[in-house]
């Protein structure tokens, strides 16, 4: 299989002592952001806050969208779509490299304000937009991925306010899924640019190469978890809801953590269950403690297998396949992998 050399090269640069990193007063009081309800329904707001801006002949209205095709053959793209009233002035779309959907808005919102502040008899700019992360970073002038986007536009938006007190830049939040009037434009606008990835140099920001190290590592993790070896024999397998089997992640700190994190007695029960390690006779008899190595119920070896399924003399049995199980076992039986010596079960 043929490998693109410049998967993983880093083509963007970055400035961490650039003029701009330090924004004046001016520039951030002049900046707004309208992402009020972000729950609720904001078709009718939006509707409202467009018709009087249109209204309005010193105010530009700017769509703008990034569009990252789920086939690593295609690049991102971003576009802007610029209007006065319903007059629309200019649009644009272009690929935007290897780069993450973030990065893609970033770069669309560059582009849209770049256009809108070299329009005549303009006060006050409206970018209309679904990712306010993206257009918070394009303010901000700090290292980051894409800091050379946002750069641009605090020196664009610096010299268009010094011309004049009162303007302004307001970015709005629309929902994507709205496909709300401009924003539903410009989204059909760049999701129609399929580019494929060619032989020659591809742009790659900073945080598509941070997810593509982040995806390299969970997917060799995700491998080593199959090895009984790595995990450990005694690793109780544990089934996700739809039946497949739980997978080491750190989002929200993994499956086992962001389900009894709350708790350290109750995790740190979980921790002795799932991994074997608990004061049980299996774990007495493979380290040779002088301990009891049978189960009260007369089997021969209490091991955590065991007390789980087949035990009915000292424990409810709940045949625990998800987490949720295990967490209604631990509930019905208060001592069950802890220490005997504390009522709680745990020491």
């Amino acid at each position: 299989m043929e490998v693109d050399e410049h998967v993983h090269t880093l083509t963007e640069s970055f400035e961490p002592f650039a003029p701009k990193a330090c924004p004046s007063n001016q520039l951030l009081d002049c900046i707004h952001f309208d992402e009020r309800d972000p729950i609720q329904n904001r078709r009718p707001y939006l509707d409202k806050l467009i018709a009087n801006a249109r209204a309005n002949p010193l105010t530009v209205l700017a769509a703008t969208d990034g569009s990252v095709p789920q086939s690593n053959q295609y690049q991102a793209a971003s576009a802007a779509i610029i209007y006065k009233g319903h007059r629309k002035l200019e649009r644009t779309r272009y690929v935007s490299g290897r780069v993450t959907a973030p990065d893609a808005e970033l770069n669309a919102i560059s582009c849209a304000v770049h256009l809108a502040v070299k329009q005549a008899n303009c006060q006050h700019i409206m970018v209309f937009t679904d990712s306010m992360g993206s257009a918070r970073r394009a303010v901000d002038p700090s290292i980051h991925s894409g800091q050379a986007f946002s750069l641009s536009v605090c020196h664009a938006l610096q010299e268009w306010f010094e011309a004049d007190d009162l303007r302004c830049i307001t970015f709005v939040y629309v929902p994507s899924a709205l496909r709300w009037d401009i924003h539903g434009e410009v989204h059909k606008y760049v999701t129609e640019l399929k580019v494929r990835v060619g032989r020659h140099k591809t742009d790659n920001s900073l945080d598509v190469l941070h997810s593509q190290a982040v995806h390299s590592s969970l997917d060799a993790w995700g491998s080593m978890f199959q090895d009984h070896t790595y995990r450990g024999s005694e690793f109780l397998e544990l089934q996700q809801p739809d039946g497949r089997p739980i997978q080491p992640s750190y989002l929200n700190g993994g499956p086992w953590l962001s389900t009894f994190g709350h708790s350290i007695t109750e995790f740190a029960r979980v921790c002795w269950c799932i991994t074997g390690h608990m004061p049980i006779g299996a774990y007495y008899h493979h380290f040779k403690i002088n301990e009891p190595h049978g189960c009260t119920c007369g089997a021969a070896l209490q091991s955590h297998q065991h007390i789980l399924f087949h035990c009915h003399d000292r424990y409810s049995v709940h045949y625990p396949c998800f987490l949720v199980d295990i967490a209604s076992f631990l509930k019905y039986n208060p001592t069950a992998f802890g220490f005997n010596r504390d009522p709680s079960g745990v020491r």
